[in-house]
């Protein structure tokens, strides 16, 4: 579909940049920037937060990734 959309200067001149770096379109930079902020916003709307993974690193646990409150009192 052909449409006429007005961004801003900022917006433009990056997706200008994404587009000749990745060998894409315009259009196609645009378009899929579009998916991803409509993807963002479904899973938002659903409520749905990604669970986060914990990662053996070696040592010890000391911040449970699901615990909000851990975050916070770890980075206090």
């Amino acid at each position: 579909m052909k449409t006429s959309l007005i961004l801003e200067d900022s917006l433009f001149r990056e997706a200008k940049k994404e587009a000749e770096r990745e060998r894409k379109t315009l259009s196609e930079v645009i378009s899929h920037w579009a998916r991803l902020g409509r993807d963002v916003l479904k899973r938002k709307k659903a409520g749905g937060r990604p669970a986060l993974k914990s990662v053996d690193l070696g040592g010890p646990a000391s911040v449970d990734l699901n615990s909000r409150r851990d975050w916070i009192d770890t980075l206090e």
